[in-house]
């Protein structure tokens, strides 16, 4: 049985047509029941550009079934996914997950329920969709590798994982003044520790952050393709929590191929460095947060 896709919308229309557009080119579209959940207007002067987009969400066709979610108040993108794939995974035992601003290759449906059969939850947290733009060496021979840390932008996962997901992070003290706990938690890059702090502080609200946290906590990497499945178009500084960059472009998948998928246990050190360093931040940026950490522990 295919996996439901969950989209999350909010005021964007041109994104989210372009987004809904292009997975209505894959060709498991027609067979995929697809949940859209959309967020109120945090405030008056956004209301109209909501509107617009719950009139084309309402149009939608081409699935096997739509269900529509429109929240009569603000909850925000952080409680919106969380309650949102809480209440899907109710019905469904997995979910395909994506954002509003998240364009797909015809071949992005193929690949996720593919990896959701070949892998299990019980060895794997989750799937992405989108890859960074890292070097693969050259004598790597599969499609997948495997990171230890999960994908936001066009995901999926098991409810069994979802499940252990703790969202108030109830040991983050215990957590934080372990500095070996530290270092192995960023092993996705040197970014993780702090970000999580920040969401404890209420500085950030992000679900992704507290999601890594878990995988961490199982100790279950998420399983990325060489080549993207994904384009995001909210890197142009239109989101509220993305600013413009060219960074994380990344060249999208456009054949269809037999996937050749790596063992769950595989762990490439190239790729594994390369894929770090892309996350790691600026020796600045490594300085200010290590005085952030420090007022801390």
């Amino acid at each position: 049985m295919l996996a439901p896709i969950i989209l999350f919308t909010y005021n964007r229309l041109d994104h989210t047509r372009k987004t809904v557009e292009a997975l209505l080119k894959n060709e498991l579209a027609s067979q995929s029941d697809l949940y859209i959940f959309s967020d109120q207007a945090k405030s008056k002067d956004q209301e109209t550009e909501v509107s617009r987009v719950r009139d084309f969400i309402t149009h939608i066709n081409g699935f096997k079934s739509i269900t529509n979610i429109l929240h009569p108040k603000n909850k925000g993108l952080a409680t919106s996914i969380i309650q949102g794939v809480t209440e899907v995974l109710k019905k469904h035992d997995k979910v395909i997950v994506l954002e509003d601003d998240l364009e797909t290759s015809p071949y992005f449906l193929n690949y996720m329920n593919e990896a959701l059969t070949h892998y299990s939850p019980d060895n794997i947290w989750s799937i992405a969709g989108y890859t960074p733009n890292i070097k693969i060496p050259n004598n790597y021979n599969h499609s997948t590798y495997l990171a230890h840390r999960n994908c936001s932008w066009g995901w999926a996962t098991w409810k069994q994982n979802w499940e252990k997901s703790d969202w108030v992070v109830s040991d983050f003290n215990a957590f934080f003044t372990d500095k070996n706990k530290r270092q192995e938690f960023e092993r996705g890059g040197n970014d993780l520790s702090i970000m999580l702090l920040k969401q404890q502080q209420q500085l950030i609200h992000s679900w992704s952050i507290r999601f890594n946290y878990a995988a961490y906590k199982n100790n279950l990497p998420t399983v990325y393709p060489v080549k993207s499945f994904i384009n995001n178009l909210g890197v142009d500084g239109s989101g509220t929590n993305m600013k413009k960059s060219g960074k994380y472009a990344s060249k999208m998948q456009s054949n269809k191929n037999n996937l050749s998928y790596c063992p769950d246990t595989l762990f490439d050190e190239h790729i594994g460095s390369n894929f770090k360093c892309f996350y790691n931040t600026s020796l600045y940026r490594k300085l200010i947060n290590w005085y952030k950490i420090h007022k801390v522990v």
